[in-house]
């Protein structure tokens, strides 16, 4: 009886259903709280898909890129083949006389035919657009002492060409015999100078002076 009573002394309670159940209680608590844990951390990281890659730096696979290429070099044939192409320059407009009726004189050098004498030709163009009637051309010369020189018997020479049409260019051969009076003296040694005027029914033009040498 001594030696029990002893052996209860030195174990107390060391089978004592309380501390058991303490012990199963802490034991499924931390289960518990582990499995929350793994709960938790499954649903922000899903398993297997790993962290997404930041947007816009998206790494192509080769394959990916093949057909990125492929697909840029169709939308180039499709272009081509529907005439995307640029635009060509076109020609520049025909600019259209602003004028109904104007002239351009052209007289050419004159050549010497005698003392007295010369020839010139001269085209005339009616650079408007419409038809220039009765168009006439006269023709006077005098001296540096605007002493009058007579053409053929004539203070002028006047010949008229009739009608030009709107961008029409006629050509008149002319003869010019000056009357340069006794012994030449209103031409010999002197600078002449040769006026020109065209007339018409719609308009009259006073050309630039030409000066010849005698």
């Amino acid at each position: 009886m001594l030696d029990d009573e002893k052996k209860q002394q030195e174990n107390p309670r060391s089978g004592s259903p309380e501390k058991k159940n303490l012990i199963i209680a802490g034991i499924v608590i931390a289960l518990v709280i582990i499995a929350v844990i793994t709960m938790v951390v499954s649903l922000q990281f899903p398993a297997g898909k790993g962290t997404p890659p930041p947007a816009g730096n998206k790494n192509f696979t080769p394959a990916e890129k093949g057909v990125s290429v492929t697909q840029t070099r169709n939308v180039q044939d499709t272009l081509r083949q529907t005439g995307a192409q640029t635009p060509k320059q076109s020609p520049p407009l025909q600019t259209i006389p602003s004028l109904p009726v104007d002239f351009l004189l052209q007289s050419g050098d004159p050549a010497s035919c005698g003392l007295t004498c010369r020839q010139l030709d001269a085209s005339i163009t009616n650079t408007g657009y419409e038809t220039a009637h009765n168009v006439c051309i006269t023709i006077g010369i005098h001296n540096r002492r605007n002493e009058i020189i007579y053409l053929n018997g004539e203070p002028s020479l006047k010949r008229c060409i009739g009608d030009i049409y709107g961008g029409q260019k006629k050509t008149e051969a002319i003869t010019i015999n000056a009357d340069c009076g006794a012994f030449a003296t209103k031409c010999i040694g002197e600078t002449l100078t040769l006026q020109t005027r065209v007339t018409s029914v719609e308009k009259t033009i006073q050309f630039q002076d030409q000066v010849i040498a005698v």
